[in-house]
């Protein structure tokens, strides 16, 4: 009973959602995406740390639900010269999933988001001037967010995110966290 009055709760509330979305079966909406994320490393100490990231977002479809992907990459690192020892790493995520987006006027969107993330990395440590570099397999899992679009012009709107990556890495924490601030431009 619980799912269904939920379901008609969403279904009510994404009416105005429906009746924006036009009568054309969808639309490309193309963004750069520039922020940091907030990761969980491991060496030499479990620790906390936020790296640069940029790449691209596409969506397609309807605001109610639409198609997205992701491509974003990052680099950090860190040095630790009491060890004699600097460590580098290089990210690359992808991301699958889908959007809802609820208007709130001309002015306004807001969206929920959630789906599939792709990860690949490349560490090299660097130890006693001796490198060494270690490719780990690409893992995979779920990611949920949300964020906000303020419209600028007609094609143009200004984007701030929030994005929450279930890694289940390292132990003890299983989440990893994105802010990204951007603009779109709608095709």
């Amino acid at each position: 009973m619980k799912m269904i009055m939920l379901f008609l709760l969403f279904i009510f509330v994404s009416l105005p959602a429906w009746s924006q979305s036009g009568p054309t079966p969808g639309y490309l909406k193309i963004e750069p995406v520039v922020g940091f994320e907030s990761v969980q490393k491991i060496e030499p100490t479990p620790h906390s740390k936020t790296r640069f990231i940029y790449g691209i977002r596409m969506n397609y479809g309807p605001p109610i639900l639409s198609a997205e992907a992701e491509v974003t990459q990052g680099k950090d690192k860190e040095n630790f010269p009491d060890r004699n020892l600097a460590l580098e790493e290089t990210v690359t995520n992808a991301m699958l999933g889908v959007r809802s987006s609820f208007h709130f006027g001309n002015f306004m969107q807001w969206y929920l988001r959630l789906g599939g993330h792709g990860r690949k990395s490349e560490f090299i440590r660097t130890e006693n001037s001796i490198s060494t570099t270690r490719e780990p397999a690409l893992y995979l899992s779920p990611y949920a967010g949300t964020g906000l679009n303020i419209n600028l012009l007609n094609a143009f709107s200004l984007n701030a995110g929030y994005t929450v990556i279930f890694t289940g890495k390292p132990k003890g924490s299983d989440r990893e966290y994105q802010t990204t601030l951007g603009f779109s431009v709608k095709i």
